[in-house]
């Protein structure tokens, strides 16, 4: 339970860091994409950094299997093509 504290008190202050770079990030894609779960805003913002999948596995404590399938969900909710990249679709994102 502490470690989950811990971990939840890292990702709050996280949260509030990326907002001020990336203002309004968060807002907008919970707007425009309402089914967006707290799991997939995390992995969401760690995409936009450009972390590779086994660096957002570690950081998350997910499998790499695991974060493979929360990207393909993710590609699933925001309706991508084959051919659009789930990151640069997130970078691009406002």
């Amino acid at each position: 339970l502490g470690a989950n504290a811990d971990s939840d008190n890292f990702w709050e202050l996280y949260q509030n860091n990326f907002n001020l770079i990336h203002k309004n990030f968060f807002k907008n894609l919970k707007e425009k994409y309402p089914s967006l779960t707290p799991s997939d805003l995390r992995i969401c913002a760690l995409l936009r950094l450009n972390l590779s999948t086994k660096d957002i596995a570690k950081f998350t404590q997910l499998s790499v299997r695991g974060v493979e399938g929360a990207r393909y969900r993710l590609r699933k909710k925001f309706n991508l093509d084959e051919g659009t990249s789930l990151i640069d679709f997130l970078l691009s994102f406002q």
